[in-house]
């Protein structure tokens, strides 16, 4: 992997670039789907389908900006409660109860859970509510520290290669991490260590196959978007589909066992029957900008 000595500027950000290539290891030449004009090229390898960011930031690099509070929106914890929390209608508690609802599925209630780069520790709080044991890991100090004093959860301040519990859990949430993770096969061997026999990862991703990505990747391809934003480089240096998550849960010892979409209306809580014919739809079909995989270790 080549680096590049000298620090450039993407946007506000700065820190140094590295060349990358497929997660899994493929050797044939990526399929180049646009170059920015900064010099970002987007690619998809045509075995697995996975659509990473070539040359990307450093993982150092990245680091510093997980660190700062630009980084995550504190206002939340401002004359904050459960309660009001609870009874508000919040997109972020709609989503953590449609996580916990997932989960219900296939484990039951006093399942050991663990939440993988937990962030603000929203997951761990809702799912410890329902019935689960559930604690988080996270590596960003800051993040970890407000889940930690604000909701009172129980979170561990590290790299998920060195965390060490005395125990396996029932089931691994990894939501909305894969795609900012430098290794994330290594990342995902390292789940499977830390699951019994038996248990079930939980995994969101950006989906390049979802209804708005592929429409904007098409405008940028034709030159009518001068932008790849929605990628979300520098922070997502990674996005999958239905064909790359599998290959990737396979090569590391998991199965997929199940696949949906979360559209945006039902993450607002909306319940009229056109928007729940929509949900039901993006679900099926797979076609929101996120996808949800669910695979079990054997």
């Amino acid at each position: 992997m080549n680096t590049s000595a000298a620090a450039i500027k993407f946007g506000k950000f700065e820190g140094t670039l590295e060349d990358t290539s497929c997660p899994l290891g493929d050797s044939r030449k990526p399929k180049l789907i646009f170059m920015s004009k900064e010099g970002i090229g987007y690619f998809k390898c045509d075995v697995c389908n996975i659509m990473y960011a070539s040359p990307r930031f450093t993982e150092a690099s990245m680091m510093k900006i997980y660190e700062t509070e630009a980084f995550a929106d504190f206002s939340d914890f401002e004359d904050w409660s459960y309660e009001k929390w609870l009874s508000g209608g919040d997109r972020t508690y709609i989503t953590q109860r449609q996580k916990v609802m997932l989960v219900k599925r296939f484990l039951s209630d006093g399942s050991r859970l663990l939440d993988v780069g937990c962030g603000l520790g929203w997951f761990v709080l809702e799912a410890g509510k329902s019935g689960y044991s559930c604690e988080g890991v996270e590596p960003s100090e800051m993040l970890s520290r407000v889940a930690s004093d604000n909701l009172g959860v129980k979170v561990s301040t590290v790299e998920i290669d060195d965390f060490s519990p005395d125990h396996k859990f029932d089931g691994i949430l990894i939501w909305d991490v894969l795609e900012h993770l430098y290794d994330p096969v290594g990342v995902l061997k390292r789940c499977v260590e830390l699951l019994e026999p038996g248990g079930y990862l939980f995994a969101q991703v950006p989906n390049h196959k979802g209804i708005s990505n592929t429409y904007k990747t098409v405008l940028s391809r034709l030159g009518l978007r001068k932008h790849f934003k929605h990628f979300g480089f520098p922070w997502h240096v990674y996005s999958f589909d239905k064909v790359s998550l599998s290959a990737m849960m396979r090569a590391v010892g998991l199965e997929p066992v199940f696949f949906e979409s979360w559209a945006n209306l039902l993450k607002a809580g909306r319940r009229d029957i056109i928007s729940k014919l929509i949900i039901e739809m993006y679900k099926k079909l797979c076609i929101s900008d996120y996808i949800v995989c669910v695979a079990r270790k054997a």
